[in-house]
């Protein structure tokens, strides 16, 4: 009677590790950036001011702006740098850097075309501070201009400046323009030379524009008293252009 062996499975080898003995290492994890390291502080600074450069288009002084998040994008580049990996947060502080220049750029780009294109053809560029400059007196009762402004009057200027605030938002015929926000924001009385009463004809209106830098040319007229609201200047503006 033959006898049926059973074949015993071969023995897995054992990697139980005796008491007292080394683990073999370990293929070690890829470090990721958010994980160990910390950030530098100047990257999220870069980043936001960065992203707030875009309002460099809305004016000339804005633009500074984007001028520090660059610096502070490429500050923050050079000590992550030289962390020798400690410091975290490259891309943030290069999407920064990226912007404030880019920004920065275009916002020059931007304003320097709207200057060179903003003058109506026929018109000259007078300014407020240019109009502050010249020197004033009165003689025998009666205010005397500079003969540089005497010899603007009937002449065709373009000026810019901020709309004084009224009542009226729309439909707006005639207002007051003012030298700086100070002026148009707080009220009160601006001195002769920093407020230029606007008057359209023909049905021309505009809106109000609240703390926004405007441009008005027309033909300029020194020496007659006008009375806007509660405000008395002695430049008008009969305007032709509004922007």
């Amino acid at each position: 009677m033959s006898s049926v062996t059973d074949t015993a499975e071969p023995a897995q080898p054992s990697f139980q590790t005796a008491p007292g003995s080394v683990e073999p290492p370990r293929e070690p994890r890829p470090v990721e950036e958010f994980d160990y390291r910390p950030i530098s502080p100047l990257a999220p600074v870069a980043l936001f001011l960065g992203i707030c450069s875009a309002a460099g288009f809305l004016g000339v002084s804005i633009l500074p702006i984007a001028a520090i998040s660059l610096i502070v994008g490429l500050i923050g580049l050079r000590q992550i740098r030289r962390s020798d990996g400690e410091l975290g947060g490259r891309g943030l502080a290069a999407t920064g850097t990226t912007l404030s220049a880019l920004f920065l750029v275009l916002g020059s780009g931007y304003h320097a075309w709207s200057y060179a294109t903003e003058l109506p053809e026929g018109y000259e560029r007078v300014s407020f501070s240019w109009l502050a400059k010249q020197s004033q007196i009165f003689e025998n009762g009666k205010l005397r201009f500079a003969p540089e402004v005497e010899a603007l009057d009937g002449k065709k200027i373009y000026i810019k400046g901020y709309m004084y605030p009224t009542r009226q938002q729309t439909g707006i015929k005639e207002f007051v323009l003012v030298k700086d926000t100070g002026q148009c924001c707080f009220g009160g009385q601006p001195k002769l030379t920093d407020m230029v009463v606007v008057q359209f004809k023909d049905g021309m209106t505009v809106n109000h524009r609240e703390q926004q830098l405007v441009g008005v040319a027309g033909t300029f007229h020194a020496g007659q008293v006008s009375q806007s609201g509660q405000l008395t200047a002695v430049y008008t503006l009969e305007g032709t252009h509004f922007r």
